[in-house]
């Protein structure tokens, strides 16, 4: 008798397991037509062959500095400083309001301090953001897409990362010993959502 229990017991309950799980909304991949980005539209365009660029402005100033202190002159040290903005940032906006599981980032270079932020509009109010605490600041290297979990309803997502060097342009002024770096943006392919 308490073996026939114990069976129709563990059947009922396998029975309400799997109907939960036949019940769960399976995650798709949220389609491009349902995306934009107005700065860098080629990074939700739905082709891994496309690359879109971080805008970046700005460069990195070197130079020898000396300073006197008390009518006497201290040795020259080098200097290194950000002219203009280290910071770059895209906004990627889904036609609606929706339920994001978890987000992907197929990286075309280096990204560095990459961060993401979401947002939703709520009706009368201004759109505020608050972050995705996974992976957050992380230096991607590689062209492996990286995936932050989201797991909320969001409207807009917000990509920052701070620029890359250039060392291919470099400017220098030999006379008084500076050199300017300009900065660059780095480069993503392609961003995709999934959710239900």
């Amino acid at each position: 008798m308490r073996m026939q229990v114990f069976s129709i017991l563990f059947i009922l309950i396998c029975s309400v397991m799997g109907c939960a799980m036949l019940q769960e909304v399976p995650l798709i991949e949220i389609p491009a037509s349902r995306l934009t980005c107005d700065r860098i539209p080629e990074i939700v365009d739905g082709d891994l062959k496309t690359v879109g660029t971080f805008a970046a402005q700005g460069s990195i100033k070197k130079e020898f500095v000396g300073s006197i202190v008390k009518g006497v002159s201290q040795p020259l040290q080098y200097q290194r400083r950000v002219e203009g903005s280290l910071k770059t940032e895209t906004l990627i906006k889904l036609d609606i309001p929706s339920y994001i599981k978890y987000v992907e980032v197929y990286p075309a270079s280096t990204i560095r301090n990459l961060a993401l932020d979401v947002g939703i509009k709520r009706p009368n109010q201004k759109l505020s953001f608050e972050a995705v605490e996974d992976k957050r600041g992380i230096k991607v290297e590689g062209t492996l897409p990286v995936r932050f979990k989201v797991e909320r309803e969001i409207h807009h997502l917000r990509l920052t990362a701070n620029a890359l060097e250039d060392p291919e342009n470099v400017r220098h002024d030999d006379e008084e010993r500076k050199m300017w770096i300009p900065l660059k943006g780095a480069a993503i392919r392609e961003v995709k959502f999934y959710g239900r």
